[in-house]
């Protein structure tokens, strides 16, 4: 079974970390402060898995990125672009909808 179970949170967090990325960029973050940040949150994620996903994310438009070299080392900052602020509500929609759904369905099986 926790086979299973483990297979169905990989899927889950799949989706979920996507959702979570782009929630955190409203405000403009660089890839380690991404993974403080969603580690804070509760939600862990590896750098292996996290930068793969900004590169896509931000190949779809969905967020933009900038290069700053202000730092002693250069750094990579993401934001959320306006499409992905559009994205990011349907997306939240979506899931607040399958949650409602969950809900109502676990409630008949109590």
């Amino acid at each position: 079974m926790s086979s299973v179970c483990e297979r169905f949170e990989r899927e889950l967090r799949r989706g979920a970390i996507q959702l979570e990325v782009i929630c955190l960029l409203e405000n403009e973050r660089y890839g380690y402060e991404i993974v403080k940040k969603l580690k804070e949150s509760g939600f862990r994620v590896e750098e292996g898995t996290l930068y793969p996903l900004l590169r896509r994310l931000e190949g779809e438009g969905i967020l933009s990125s900038r290069w700053s070299t202000d730092d002693t080392r250069p750094r990579k900052y993401y934001t959320v672009t306006d499409y992905g602020k559009r994205v990011r509500k349907k997306w939240l929609e979506l899931f607040r909808s399958i949650n409602r759904s969950l809900e109502d369905l676990t409630e008949v099986d109590q």
